[in-house]
């Protein structure tokens, strides 16, 4: 997997994985979806985010196939605080890592602690994700978006573990997900802000790696919308 700053010719492809995310993880209605898309994902805008020097604006490349295919991406605005705008993965590509790795790099790169987070209070999924990351709710607020209002979930940096290092939770040997059993590596610890991640496979020969477990709130990769 590839994490990297997103190109112009990449902007097609970012709208589709926004808008079948929408579509699979979202509480939202029809027309909703068409006025997010529109609105924040044309290709003025985000020919905009990616030249915008106080904008992260960063795509994970995934095998696919034979060929790698632009899978997920995030949207992060620099400022006194570093807010994520928007973490999207494609619905068919979920729990393979990707959001994982992608906020991973966000949070490589600057004070975990400066990081914040909002997103729709109708993501499904995208809350419990958050917090697997440290990340706390602690207030709500509303955006407009092509004349409509949304409710907006506000996440910020928590205090964490005393011991960031140490799993919450008993790491076990392996973990269903998507019908199999995917064996953990439990020897590589993959730093968290409140635990450590642990690389999860897709064979007992641990040759393909497949998602992440969180030791701190013991769940598999979550996509995070």
């Amino acid at each position: 997997m590839e994490i990297r700053p997103a190109e112009p010719e990449d902007r097609a492809r970012i709208a589709t994985l926004a808008e079948d995310s929408f579509r699979s993880s979202y509480a939202l209605s029809p027309q909703q979806i068409e006025t997010l898309v529109e609105n924040e994902f044309d290709p003025e805008t985000l020919a905009d985010r990616i030249e915008d020097p106080d904008a992260t604006l960063l795509v994970a490349e995934h095998a696919v196939g034979d060929a790698e295919q632009v899978q997920g991406f995030v949207d992060v605005t620099a400022g006194e605080k570093r807010t994520i705008r928007w973490l999207h993965v494609d619905p068919e590509a979920r729990g393979e890592g990707i959001a994982t790795a992608l906020l991973e790099r966000v949070t490589e790169t600057g004070d975990e602690a400066s990081l914040t987070a909002r997103i729709l209070e109708d993501a499904v999924e995208g809350g419990e994700f958050l917090e697997g990351f440290g990340l706390e709710s602690d207030d709500t607020d509303h955006v407009s978006v092509g004349g409509e209002e949304f409710a907006v979930a506000v996440f910020t940096g928590g205090e964490g573990s005393d011991d960031p290092n140490e799993p919450a939770v008993a790491v076990p040997g392996s973990v269903p997900v998507d019908g199999a059993e995917r064996p953990l590596d439990r020897d590589e610890r993959i730093p968290g802000r409140d635990a450590p991640f642990f690389r999860t496979y897709a064979g007992k020969d641990r040759a393909d790696p497949y998602g992440y477990f969180c030791s701190n709130c013991g769940s598999t990769d979550v996509a995070a919308e």
